[in-house]
């Protein structure tokens, strides 16, 4: 029994060892190769952090590397962005950011320009003045906290230091108030002219000004050490009530009708309106508009009247027969130029308005058709008869027509009768105004006469029915029949001779009666 006891116990260790072995080995297997796999899972997780980890380390220390450069610049220096009285300072040192501030020199007296030119000299001694800023700006600059530069990075820092002058204000005001500022007027901008147009004769600025508006611009310069200035740029000084400025558009305006032309054509000349004349009939405001003034243009146009009317004028005439006469004027004879006046005022307005330069034709008077006009090409400054005209001498009862100096026809006739004032053919220069044949005349006079009758050829030459015509009821011409056995009041001539005149005789062509 011991034995197999002893001998099982013997044999059961090698069952035992037989069995655990294999399960050892798979055991290491499983423990070779699951501890392997755990490992690498674990540094695949670990790989990101440590990746942080090392950034923010190098952040870190570029930061404390950036701080520390940053300090140890700006230690001796302004910060960024650091402004004094608007001047900027970065980065300068107190010596550099100090020289940004030196002024000139201190000068033994404060300069004053007055408006005229002239200066006025105030003693600085006489004020106890002084200045320094030294010590604001070190002030300042000691000030700064410099440890925390970088905040300076991101907004504007801004210092002011005043009062850096000294002086005494009361002696100043004293000072100022003893000084002569002179006594000058003030002289409004006015416009004149000249040759070539208008200009403007600019305001002159006065000694009209608040001194306490000036007291307190000196001391504003003299607390920023300017010793000069210019009085003007102070605004105590009142500025005269008209300016250069206020004048500009007017003057534009009158210049631009200075340089128009309104040229009147009067057939042998022309009269031009333009320059000053011209711009006397306008009423100009200062914005540069402007109004005619009706009553100058009438004025100028009975100036022209004056110059240029021949109508209802006595002329001097050399007749055939009489030599050097005066033809006088009567109420039939209408010949010549007469300006309408009204109508030439209207239509003057009217171009001065439209400011435009222009040729113009006088508008003459009309009556029922009949313009008042004479023969263009006879016009003339001495004449307006000319060498082209019939001539009729009432005396002599002859008529004569005359083309461009040389007589081309003659002939006989009998005028209105003149044992009646009704019927005499009044003297006086006619024209020709109308023309008919197998005309009918048809009227009665102021004696109560009627007649009624027709001619073959009749040639107006007067709007109240005179005309030159041919009456073949008469045998003679001439003469003295006039006197007992006369027209109407027109001229009877043969009926070749009327025939000549109808045919021959232009339009407007003047016709010359006398005694």
């Amino acid at each position: 029994m011991p034995s197999r006891e002893g001998t099982e116990r013997r044999q059961m260790p090698d069952i035992s060892f037989a069995s655990t072995v294999p399960a050892q080995k798979s055991a290491n297997r499983s423990r070779s190769s699951s501890p392997s796999r755990s490992k690498s899972r674990k540094r695949k997780f670990s790989k990101l952090p440590f990746v942080l980890l090392i950034i923010l380390l190098v952040v870190v220390i570029a930061l404390i590397i950036i701080y520390f450069v940053g300090y140890s610049y700006y230690k001796d220096k302004f910060t960024a962005n650091t402004y004094i009285n608007g001047v900027n300072v970065s980065g300068k040192t107190l010596d550099s950011a100090t020289a940004l501030f030196v002024h000139e020199e201190i000068p033994d007296s404060f300069i004053v320009t007055r408006p005229n030119g002239e200066t006025v000299e105030l003693a600085l001694d006489d004020i106890n003045y002084s200045y320094s800023f030294d010590e604001d700006i070190a002030q300042i600059y000691n000030d700064i906290d410099r440890k925390s530069w970088f905040a300076c990075l991101l907004k504007d820092t801004n210092y002011t230091f005043t009062d850096v002058a000294s002086y005494d204000s009361d002696k100043l005001d004293s000072l100022i108030d003893s000084t002569d500022w002179g006594s000058e007027e003030n002289q409004d901008a006015k416009i004149k002219s000249d040759d070539d147009g208008y200009y403007i004769a600019e305001e002159v600025q006065g000694d009209v000004f608040d001194i306490d508006i000036l007291k307190a611009y000196i001391a504003e310069n003299l607390d920023n050490a300017v010793y000069s200035i210019d009085a003007l740029d102070s605004d105590a000084y009142t500025e005269p009530e008209t300016v250069s400025a206020d004048l500009e558009a007017k003057v534009e305006t009158l210049n631009a009708l200075w340089n128009t032309e309104l040229n009147y054509d009067f057939d042998y000349t022309t009269e031009t309106l333009t320059g000053k004349k011209l711009c006397k009939m306008v009423k100009v405001s200062r914005d540069g508009t402007y109004t005619v003034d009706s009553d100058a243009c009438m004025s100028y146009i009975e100036e022209l009247a004056e110059k240029y009317d021949t109508y209802n004028t006595e002329r001097k005439f050399t007749a055939t027969l009489q030599g050097e006469i005066t033809v006088p004027t009567s109420d039939d004879a209408k010949y010549g130029w007469w300006l309408d006046q009204e109508e030439c005022c209207n239509q003057l307005v009217e171009l001065i308005e439209a400011g435009e330069t222009t040729d113009i034709e006088p508008i003459y008077y009309e009556t029922s058709g009949y313009v008042f006009t004479g023969l263009e090409s006879a016009r003339s400054a001495e004449d307006d008869i000319g060498d082209t005209y019939v001539e009729i001498d009432l005396t002599a009862q002859t008529f004569w027509y005359y083309e461009d100096g040389e007589m081309i026809r003659t002939g006989y006739i009998v005028s209105g009768q003149t044992t009646s004032e009704a019927r005499t053919t009044l003297p006086g220069v006619y024209k020709v105004w109308y023309k008919a044949t197998n005309y009918r005349m048809n009227d009665t006079n102021a004696d109560g006469e009627t007649w009624d009758t027709t001619c073959n050829y009749w040639t107006r030459v007067a709007i109240v029915g005179i005309g030159l015509h041919d009456t073949t009821s008469r045998t003679a011409f001439g003469g003295t029949i006039y006197k007992y056995n006369g027209s109407h009041g027109c001229i009877n001539m043969t009926l070749e001779d009327a025939k000549f005149i109808y045919e021959e005789v232009a339009y407007d062509t003047p016709v010359v009666m006398y005694y």
